[in-house]
């Protein structure tokens, strides 16, 4: 999740170890800026250029290499204080996940399917607001890298079409004995609550998305996800579940 979604821990920083024009540094671009070096001669130069040539500092993309030196300071004095779901830039983005097979399919279903950086945003903004409401930024590194770590590459990009995919138009509200199977669980009882009389439908359609996201992954690949989520506390359940039910 962070390695393809956002700028945190193991991913996606602007590089600080050499000239802006060289791109992204390190691992395919995904060094993030808790990896960079704090340079200070490196800071030195790049604020001399921008005092004697404002605009060679913009135009060579040295404003950029100056914040990622920022942003390496500020993770150094308070790694805590650093946002743990800030996007990366889609072509970032797709690098990261052009890196593999399943991630060059992804990248290739999702510009068919009405472009590369729509369907990117979306699942950001999604698992940005998912992430945010677990508590410290801390404890939302952690959730992140869990996910990368517990998770099959293949499996987390069924995960990111699935998010991209949407909730769909129409399901037939869950049966009793489907609400009461959902309401057994702590998550379960919390979301009850607060869904009241739309509860038949949202149930119903965290069934349908789950059936039809188990159904994009193999055997090995679906079991390793549902064993990690089932081992997920009510909090990160309840935030799943709240935002793929609409």
């Amino acid at each position: 999740m962070s390695n393809e979604l956002t700028v945190s821990e193991n991913s996606g920083a602007a590089a600080a170890t050499g000239p802006a024009t060289d791109g992204l540094a390190g691992d395919g671009g995904r060094a993030g800026f808790a990896s960079l070096s704090v340079n200070p001669t490196r800071k030195a130069e790049i604020e001399r250029i921008m005092n004697e040539d404002f605009d060679l500092y913009e135009r060579s993309g040295l404003n950029k290499e100056y914040l990622a030196l920022l942003e390496a300071e500020q993770f150094e004095l308070d790694p805590d204080s650093m946002p743990a779901t800030r996007p990366l830039p889609a072509d970032v983005s797709r690098n990261a996940l052009c890196s593999s097979e399943a991630g060059r399919r992804l990248v290739k279903d999702w510009e068919q399917a009405g472009g590369f950086k729509v369907h990117l945003a979306h699942v950001q903004n999604d698992v940005g607001e998912i992430v945010r409401s677990l508590g410290s930024v801390r404890e939302q590194r952690v959730f992140m890298a869990k996910f990368d770590r517990d998770i099959p590459e293949p499996a987390r990009y069924a995960v990111y079409d699935e998010i991209a995919a949407g909730r769909g138009l129409y399901v037939a509200p869950a049966s009793s004995a489907e609400i009461k199977l959902f309401a057994s669980t702590p998550a379960g009882r919390t979301l009850m609550e607060e869904w009241g009389s739309v509860a038949a439908e949202r149930v119903a359609m965290l069934r349908s998305r789950a059936a039809r996201l188990t159904a994009n992954m193999s055997e090995d690949e679906a079991d390793d996800f549902w064993t990690w989520f089932d081992n997920l506390e009510p909090g990160p359940v309840a935030a799943i579940f709240r935002k793929l039910a609409g």
